[in-house]
């Protein structure tokens, strides 16, 4: 590990947060259709159950297959709040880029881009809000309306 560069090990903390991202999203999906199918099959399978006198076993179905989904998601909760592995890996690269910017970055000047830049303190004077942004325009339309008539 200690062979690939800054810019290699950067990169590849970078696409691990991705993949990770991608792989956490796509399993949510299946799971969730999973889920859909399995309602739609057991409210499927009540008429039947109900026309056969099988209700006793149908209800047995609908909990076992509950039982089985709410032991799942109770899993994948207690693993997404056990191990953030991608709060780590951005903790990681937080730390490195702090300690860069100390030795190397002193003079080098970043600007924020203005959806974050207006989201901090210092700054709040510097951009206008969604709500001063929609009197403006609220005003230009009236403005408009008024050199048309």
């Amino acid at each position: 590990m200690s062979s690939q560069s800054n810019t290699e090990k950067m990169q590849l903390c970078l696409d691990f947060i991705d993949q990770r991202l991608e792989t956490t999203a796509e399993q949510t999906i299946h799971i969730a259709e999973m889920i859909i199918e399995d309602i739609r099959s057991l409210t499927e399978g009540y008429q039947d159950a109900l026309k056969e006198g099988t209700l006793k076993e149908h209800s047995e179905l609908v909990r076992n297959t509950q039982m089985n989904w709410v032991n799942q998601l109770h899993d994948i909760i207690l693993e997404q709040t056990n191990r953030d592995l991608n709060g780590q890996v951005i903790m990681a690269l937080k730390q490195f880029v702090d300690k860069l910017n100390e030795k190397q970055f002193k003079h080098y000047q970043f600007d924020l881009p203005s959806a974050v830049a207006s989201q901090q303190h210092s700054n709040e004077h510097e951009y206008l809000s969604q709500e001063e942004i929609d009197i403006l325009m609220g005003q230009q339309n009236l403005f408009e309306e008024k050199t048309t008539h």
